[in-house]
Order: C-alpha cells, then sequence, then structure tokens
C-alpha cells in the first residue's frame, strides 16, 4: 500500500514524495550451517521517500526514488537442543528506481526496484525488492 503526492514541473519532470507499508508475503529465507538451522522472515517495512521522474512518453514516467525504510524482522536458530527467537525493527536507508504507467488520468502501474540498507551500524543487512503496483489517482 502506498499514497503520495506528484507535482509537474515543466513538460516532463515530476517530483514527488510517498509512504508506503508492505508486509512480506511468504519471502522468509532460511539457511542451515550444519548445526543450526537459521531463518530471518521479513514481517513489514514502512518508508517515507521522495521520487523524481522523468516523463519519456505523456503516459510513461522513468523514476528513481530515496529516503527512510523501517522493517520488521522475526529472526530464528533451531539447534538439537533449542529454538530461539525474536524480533526486531531495524531503521535504514533505500534507493530505487522505475517506470510507472498510467493507462487512465486516474489509474497507473509501476514496477519498481529497490534496495533497502537496514544494517543500522552493525554489520550487513540489506534487502533486494521487486515491487508491482496499481496507483488509483484522486
Amino acid at each position: 500500500m502506498f499514497a503520495g503526492y506528484d507535482r509537474q514541473i515543466g513538460s516532463r519532470f515530476v517530483i514527488g514524495a510517498e509512504v508506503g507499508l508492505d508486509f512480506g508475503i511468504n519471502d522468509r529465507f532460511t539457511r542451515d550451517t550444519g548445526t543450526a538451522l537459521m531463518s530471518v522472515d521479513p514481517k513489514r517495512s514502512i518508508d517515507l521517500t521522495a521520487r523524481a521522474g522523468y516523463l519519456v512518453t505523456d503516459n510513461t514516467l522513468i523514476y528513481a526514488r530515496g529516503g527512510y525504510t523501517n522493517a520488521r524482522f522475526r529472526t530464528s536458530i533451531k539447534d538439537r537442543s533449542s529454538l530461539r527467537s525474536s524480533t526486531e525493527n531495524r531503521d535504514g536507508w533505500l534507493i530505487g528506481g522505475g517506470v510507472e504507467r498510467a493507462f487512465t488520468d486516474r489509474i497507473s502501474t509501476r514496477l519498481e526496484y529497490r534496495y533497502s540498507d537496514l544494517s543500522d551500524g552493525r554489520g550487513k543487512f540489506d534487502r533486494h525488492q521487486v515491487l508491482v503496483g496499481v496507483a488509483y489517482r484522486l
């Protein structure tokens, strides 16, 4: 889900801001270390971003985005004697880009790639996403 505001500048440039809420659906990843089974399950992310784009045609926008993200993850480690798990929120930043195509004055679709760095100064913790969306404009 997302909500945002765009403003066309001149005949071809668009700038805007967007807030988004994503829920992870079956995107847990697991690794077997030989002595334990570790898994990370993204639960949700909240994004607050700015975007800037260029209209390559009257109804096709190519854009870049960047901003703040917060993600909630559940981490589990299962070994022979126990199962340990915890849930934590991580703050970070994201960058990405995509293409949005308007079908009518009110309905458009988009395809976007996002890279999020949620390391929080504690090693490498990043996320790659490919998102598909439909927008309805008021």
